[in-house]
């Protein structure tokens, strides 16, 4: 029983490193803006130079923002209470798929390629379309009633 407590131990900060670049791209909404930031924000003309740059670095952390970024949708994206089909996307699958987006794609964000990808591979469609704030409705006037 040790080796586990050790093993789920060890788990832990791995996890917390994980929440903590998968909330680098986080989406909050402020009214009716909707304001994102990571490597998602990147254009896709980035990513192409550091392909040609050969800058691995780059292209990884925007690789472990994509997976981030399915990961999220494989456990938000529901239809009622019946999850979504989950995306399943190796580096080896990505890789290729945000290549050929961003090239004909170059001025679009690496979050677009990722909605698509995630989409193509059978995924639930994401809309990050800001929703309307709800406009409250006026409650008619109760005249002649007491409040207490």
């Amino acid at each position: 029983m040790p080796i586990l407590r050790l093993h789920a131990a060890a788990t832990v900060p791995a996890l917390a490193l994980a929440l903590l670049a998968a909330t680098i791209g986080n989406v909050q909404a402020q009214s009716r803006d909707v304001k994102l930031a990571g490597m998602g924000i990147r254009k896709c003309s980035e990513w192409q130079e550091w392909k040609a740059a050969g800058n691995a670095e780059s292209r990884a952390l925007a690789l472990e923002w994509a997976q981030g970024f399915i990961a999220g949708h494989n456990v938000y994206a529901r239809s009622g209470t019946t999850a979504a089909s989950p995306v399943v996307a190796s580096v080896s699958v990505l890789i290729p798929l945000l290549d050929s987006y961003c090239q004909k794609n170059p001025e679009e964000r690496i979050l677009s390629g990722v909605i698509e990808i995630t989409t193509s591979l059978g995924g639930a469609k994401v809309n990050v379309t800001p929703k309307a704030t709800p406009t409250p409705n006026p409650r008619p006037e109760n005249k002649g009633r007491l409040d207490s």
